[in-house]
């Protein structure tokens, strides 16, 4: 029984250890696609704050205009102007909710998949701890020796 008993050791010890890096490489590219896919909020962050500043000057122009109106000045487009501005304003806000709702989604998802693949690796790992504990403990070293030399 020990020479079964090494062989399944060793059996187990490699398919194990073969089985954890295929795993610790699923991780890994599950963690790079989380990465991509945060890389995206941040840009669609910093793509809303330059959009937020470009509406902030266009609110500045317009009150100068509406000053300038006031003064007896006339500028018929000024209330059409503002109320597209508005409505603008609310769809990008909607939009952007979506987009930062898809992506807070994506990025869960790599998460748990990573997690997951970590955990199989750790498990395959254990797995083949024990093979060649097995290996070890059935005088696996000593047949591989006696066969060799």
């Amino acid at each position: 029984m020990g020479p079964v008993a090494a062989v399944i050791g060793a059996v187990a010890a490699v398919g194990g250890t073969v089985a954890s890096v295929n795993a610790q490489k699923k991780a890994v590219r599950a963690q790079a696609s989380m990465a991509a896919e945060q890389q995206k909020q941040q840009e669609l962050v910093y793509r809303r704050e330059q959009r937020a500043a470009i509406r902030e000057a266009q609110i500045r122009r317009a009150q100068g205009l509406a000053t300038v109106q006031g003064a007896g000045i006339s500028g018929g487009s000024l209330a059409g102007g503002g109320s597209a501005s508005i409505g603008a304003q609310a769809g990008s806000a909607i939009g952007f909710g979506s987009q930062m709702s898809g992506l807070s989604q994506n990025i869960t998802n790599f998460g748990i998949s990573a997690a997951n693949f970590n955990q199989r690796a750790n498990t395959f790992g254990a797995l083949a701890q024990i093979g060649g504990n097995v290996f070890q403990f059935a005088g696996g070293p000593d047949m591989v020796r006696n066969m060799l030399g």
